[in-house]
């Protein structure tokens, strides 16, 4: 008996070996996608964390309102604070080509009493957009910045600089940045004059050349487009972004300290961004303004476009797989569970033998139990390893927008856990419940065949203008159709949320792609969405259309014995799966716009009203390609039948 036992179970993956293959394929689709958008949310999260860690980067930018820049006092009790090791001062200025920057200072050198001097700088050679430079001077400031602020030089120049020039050092080149090469010369002019209330009079003028003596990549400018200026606005509003960078070391003529850089040891411990680093970084906020009073803006790393558009990116990842998640699991959960219930429906002889033979319920149902945790196992095994990938897939697609930091060593399992353990309990539980209430039949009553369910009049019966046209092959397919209500409705709902999932990436990318919304990044991350929601689409069309036909085997040899031929018993069939699907299409559109309402709600750009007209076309029409292509496969499979097996007697 033993031996019997376990040789079922050999016989019942060989039989069932599509049914498997169609779980695996499920589970891998639906889990893979839900695991890779959360381990790409969690891994853009933690290396953007190691880097800021790693390469120090200031929690705070203080700047003194004061065209003075801060007094000795404040610098003093900044310092004392944080420590000399976490304080760095320094200055900054932006400008366009030909715009004057003017500050004041108090001079005795040129005058006997104090007067009011200001200093205009005009830069020359560094393009016609916004440029910044920043200015930091002391005693080791410049291995300071390198070493424990974060610039990391990527290029540097060995020889000797030409004679009369002093250095420079520029941020390399991007999309945004103008990029500049060792060697080049830049020049600023710098004119002193009393101010007005002295008679404007210019007492100094001094030409400064510069040579490019270091390239650096710093990650405050880790955006590679769209980094914002601080100074310059359009006639909107808006800020114009940088063109190029600039870094200027013990320079001669630097503007007052007018800068301090903090780092904030306290706030380490706490995931960037958090709710645990924002609150303490508010705090500390508070505290600076608290000391330095209201001469003085304090910046956090809020402000810091590359920071913070990078990580409302994995904000938007992390959204879009809250949403999508629900569904995709939702469409598995709907398929295997129809796949398993089936096939215990199938395997009614096979159950009443045990019970003959004397195996309990509990032996019978493990059976099944373990020809689901195989199937449902072995597809989530695969999906982790499908979504790490996917995972890398969209990290390095921010490649289009950011200098990316290396890519984390963080294990991200929670999504992966979480889906995984929902599909295999789902898969487990259903297949249990079903196994054990068939089980808890008689072996005689298991033995014969399911009665067919009864007849009834459906709904186009009582439109007889409608039904009265139809040939008997159609009221034979509508009434096909509708006499399983829960396996029809299963079918629809399957087929609406995978339709409605199609529409929603072909929305998006869409918005991205074609409207100029959003991002390149997100265009990538839109198409791997449409991706694994066709892939999901054609898997369920194929798995329900083979389940069906995996059943009707003795209706259809039946039509065979008759003279059918093989495109009336293929029509047969797939007329029904042609109507069901297409109900469930038509169904995915007004679903697909609901989910698109709260895709972009949640994403915080685009509307349903800007999709263009061709995506409400595509999306179903996507749907029936996958959906014929699903019939072609198919179609041998029917016109194959044996009709000497399945028309033998179950009795």
């Amino acid at each position: 008996m033993v031996k019997t036992y376990y040789k079922s179970f050999g016989s019942m993956f060989k039989r069932h070996i599509t049914r498997l293959v169609s779980v695996f394929l499920m589970v891998l689709v639906s889990v893979g996608f839900t695991s890779g958008i959360g381990m790409a949310t969690d891994k853009i999260r933690h290396s953007v964390y190691d880097e800021y860690i790693a390469r120090n980067v200031s929690d705070f930018i203080v700047k003194s309102t004061r065209q003075t820049g801060f007094t000795e006092e404040e610098l003093s009790l900044l310092s004392a604070r944080y420590g000399e090791e976490n304080f760095l001062q320094g200055a900054s200025l932006e400008f366009k080509e030909g715009a004057m920057i003017t500050r004041t200072s108090q001079d005795t050198s040129l005058f006997p009493e104090p007067v009011e001097i200001e200093t205009d700088m005009q830069f020359s050679g560094m393009g016609e957009g916004v440029s910044r430079v920043y200015f930091f001077s002391g005693q080791g400031t410049e291995e300071n910045l390198l070493k424990q602020n974060s610039i990391r030089v990527i290029e540097e120049s060995e020889g000797e600089l030409p004679e009369g020039t002093s250095p420079i050092t520029v941020e390399r080149g991007t999309a945004q940045l103008i990029g500049y090469h060792l060697g080049d010369t830049l020049e600023a002019t710098v004119t002193m004059r009393l101010s007005e209330a002295y008679g404007n009079m210019p007492i100094q003028q001094t030409t400064y050349i510069f040579t490019v003596a270091r390239i650096v990549e710093n990650p405050l400018h880790m955006a590679e487009r769209w980094d914002k200026s601080m100074r310059f606005f359009d006639e909107e509003g808006e800020p114009l972004e940088l063109e190029s960078v600039f870094y200027l070391f013990d320079p001669s003529e630097a503007p007052p300290a007018g800068d301090v850089y903090l780092t904030v040891p306290a706030l380490r411990g706490n995931m960037l961004f958090s709710g645990g680093y924002d609150d303490a970084m508010e705090r500390e906020k508070a505290e600076i303004e608290a000391l330095l009073g209201e001469e003085s803006v304090v910046l956090s790393l809020h402000e810091n476009y590359s920071f913070e558009s990078f990580m409302a990116y994995a904000e938007k990842v992390d959204a879009i797989g809250y949403v999508l998640t629900v569904v995709f699991l939702l469409v598995t959960l709907l398929v295997v569970l129809n796949t398993m219930t089936r096939l215990l429906e199938e395997e009614r002889g096979q159950i009443a033998c045990l019970k003959t033979l004397g195996y309990s319920s509990f032996q019978i149902v493990s059976k099944y139990l373990l020809f689901a945790l195989v199937g449902t196992a072995i597809g989530c095994a695969m999906a982790y390893f499908a979504g790490l990938g996917l995972a890398y897939i969209i990290y390095i697609n921010f490649t289009w927008n950011y200098s990316l930091p290396p890519y984390s060593s963080h294990v991200a399992l929670l999504y992966f856990i979480l889906s995984a353990s929902l599909v295999l309990a789902a898969t487990l539980a259903a297949t249990a419940i079903a196994g054990f209430r068939l089980t808890h039949e008689s072996p005689a009553a298991l033995l014969r065949p399911k009665a067919p369910k009864a007849g009834k009049k459906v709904i186009l019966e009582r439109i007889p203008l409608l039904w009265n046209r139809l040939s008997f092959k159609y009221k034979s397919t509508v009434r096909n159709v509708l006499r399983f209500k829960i396996r029809f409705a299963m079918t629809v709902v399957a087929v609406l949320a995978s339709t409605a999932l199609v529409f929603a990436g072909l929305a998006v990318l869409d918005c991205c792609l074609f409207q100029d919304i959003g991002t390149t990044a997100m265009i990538g991350v839109a198409a791997i969405v449409l991706l694994f929601a066709a892939l999901l689409n054609a898997v369920v069309i194929y798995t329900l259309t083979n389940i069906n036909i995996s059943e009707r085997n003795r209706e259809l040899a039946t039509l065979m014995v008759l003279g059918y031929q093989d495109g009336e018993v293929t029509g047969y069939i797939f007329r029904e799966i042609y109507i069901t699907s297409s109900i469930g299409i038509l169904l995915g559109i007004p679903g697909g716009t609901l989910l698109c309402l709260l895709v972009f709600s949640l994403l915080g750009f685009g509307s349903v009203g800007s999709i263009s007209w061709f995506v409400w076309l595509l999306a179903p029409l996507l749907s029936l390609l996958f959906t014929f292509l699903v019939t072609l496969m198919l179609r041998s499979k029917i016109v194959k039948i044996d009709m000497n097996e399945s028309l033998k007697a179950v009795e």
